[in-house]
């Protein structure tokens, strides 16, 4: 709660962008307390906050867990910063009953995970994983033109740490669900085993431009009419596939808005997700198939492009293990479940051992002020991310 008066909308929403004064101070005052609790910080070109406290085989590789503090513009006090603050909880617990682990563990915050302020979201993992170069990091700029390197040094936590400087023996990251799952199924804790894939398909439909008044219907080029057909085909694509699959358009531009305006021309987005590549794919392939077909019932054309393809992410099995035996151990009722929503971890999955811990969020509202999640259930999340930690780095 201290947390949510920064940058704070109303009585419980949040707005602090990657690296923004608000994310600056927010990630301040999170320091602050690490130092408190004994841990020596350490940052990397990307900004991402590494608080690390020491173990009894200093040598060994780190166990950590972590997430975010960033937020969407109208965001929660709950996305991300549940995680970096549970894992911060684990080590104080572990100072405050006087216990020592054989391995080092760290508290991470990941810069700009929302990929609000800059693109593309998930960054600070993403340059970690390997998956973009330095040389790509320092060139990305908001859309203002501010460069992303110079306002990590302006935030003052642009460091010279390289991932190699702090090997990772696994990595836990504890986050609210975003969705209605856990709290439909009344369950305390996910078991998360995947991250679902994920891919943006950009669609440009051009018909002609024409008046409103004059225009008989049967000789229209009607652009955005053929992309409202469009929509609701791609819908029923999904809704083929299963409970499972996501198929969704949030951004549709057209080319002009005048109220007496045949749109000639048309911009979207569609966003397919699915845990298994081979619906992925077949997903892919059914809404291009219905936007080419939608378009020419229409009197139109559509070019489809795939922007982005992230593939579906498995976790790993021993930590997927840890974090179910620390639930039922505790007697913390708990399911599997897959991530429909990317987060960090599904990049560090690709060079450590990694799973995460879901705990319900009210109605299943994220990325909203409206987001919550209880006390209890953040506590049940919290005691299960503390013993699994403890499961990887052992107690002498």
């Amino acid at each position: 709660m201290q947390l949510a008066q920064i940058g704070a909308i109303g009585e419980t929403g949040n707005c602090r962008l990657a690296l923004s004064d608000e994310d600056t101070q927010a990630r301040n005052l999170f320091a602050g307390w690490c130092r408190d609790a004994g841990l020596v910080l350490h940052s990397d070109r990307a900004g991402n906050m590494f608080a690390v406290r020491r173990g009894r085989e200093p040598d060994r590789a780190i166990v950590a867990a972590g997430s975010h503090l960033d937020t969407q513009p109208h965001g929660g006090r709950f996305d991300g910063i549940s995680g970096v603050l549970a894992a911060l909880e684990v080590v104080e617990a572990l100072n405050d009953a006087g216990v020592e682990t054989d391995a080092p563990l760290a508290v991470i915050n990941w810069t700009n995970e929302e990929g609000v302020r800059f693109a593309p979201g998930l960054l600070g993992s993403n340059w970690y994983a390997g998956a973009i170069d330095d040389v790509t990091l320092d060139g990305i700029r908001a859309a203002d033109g501010v460069g992303f390197a110079d306002e990590a040094a302006r935030s003052g936590w642009l460091g010279v740490m390289r991932p190699a400087d702090l090997p990772m023996d696994s990595f836990f990251e504890l986050h609210i669900e975003q969705g209605p799952v856990l709290e439909n199924a009344g369950v305390q804790v996910g078991v998360v085993t995947a991250v679902q894939g994920l891919q943006w398909l950009d669609v440009a439909v051009t018909g002609m431009d024409g008046h409103a008044g004059t225009t008989p219907l049967d000789g229209r080029r009607d652009a955005l009419l053929a992309a409202a057909a469009m929509l609701v085909a791609i819908n029923d694509a999904g809704r083929s596939e299963g409970s499972e699959a996501r198929v969704s358009v949030g951004r549709l531009v057209p080319a002009t808005d005048g109220p007496s305006t045949i749109v000639g021309a048309v911009e979207f987005v569609i966003d397919i997700r699915h845990p298994d590549i081979e619906v992925l794919e077949r997903l892919q392939a059914a809404c291009t198939d219905q936007c080419q077909r939608k378009a020419a019932q229409y009197g139109c054309t559509a070019v489809v492009s795939r922007r982005l393809s992230v593939p579906p992410r498995e976790f790993d099995a021993d930590c997927i293990a840890a974090v179910q035996n620390a639930a039922d151990e505790l007697g913390f009722t708990n399911r599997k479940i897959a991530s429909g929503a990317l987060h960090d971890a599904s990049n560090i999955a690709a060079m450590v051992p990694t799973t995460m811990i879901f705990v319900p969020c009210r109605d299943g509202i994220s990325h909203n002020i409206d987001e919550y999640a209880s006390p209890e259930d953040l506590a049940a999340g919290c005691e299960v991310l503390l013993h699994a930690m403890l499961s990887r780095a052992g107690l002498s």
